[in-house]
């Protein structure tokens, strides 16, 4: 969102020349406010994927089998991820997809080893004891 945020007037524009095409009575304002109206929106649903996330995070901590699970699923997800970036590098355009590449890279390399030490003898054990 940040790197997007100084192209909303392009944006804006973009979605004014396409509504133009529909309805002639669409203003440059409307079409702004539309993309003002995205951008909190994609703001809010950050924040409640975070929230979530913190939630798992947390019940991992206390032990629940079922967090380590979820955080299993999205780890590799994030592996699979990293690993498309990784070969992907040679699409990069601006500075904006090179720190969302590296990222994503960093991303499944902490995920990776999440995992891996999430699923070790001694992390075994504590989920067990916590079950009881």
């Amino acid at each position: 969102m940040v790197a997007a945020l100084p192209q909303r007037h392009t944006f804006a524009k973009e979605v004014f020349d396409q509504a133009r095409a529909k309805d002639p009575q669409v203003t440059l304002a409307s079409a702004e406010l539309m993309v003002a109206l995205v951008y909190v929106v994609v703001v809010f649903i950050g924040l409640g994927v975070a929230a979530l996330a913190l939630l798992i995070v947390h019940q991992f901590a206390r032990g629940k089998l079922w967090a380590r699970t979820m955080l299993t699923i999205v780890g590799a997800w994030l592996v699979v991820i990293g690993v498309g970036a990784l070969f992907a590098f040679g699409a990069v355009n601006g500075a904006a997809s090179l720190v969302a590449g590296g990222a994503a890279i960093v991303q499944a390399v902490l995920a990776g080893g999440a995992i891996y030490l999430s699923h070790r003898p001694e992390a075994a054990a504590y989920f067990q004891v916590s079950r009881r």
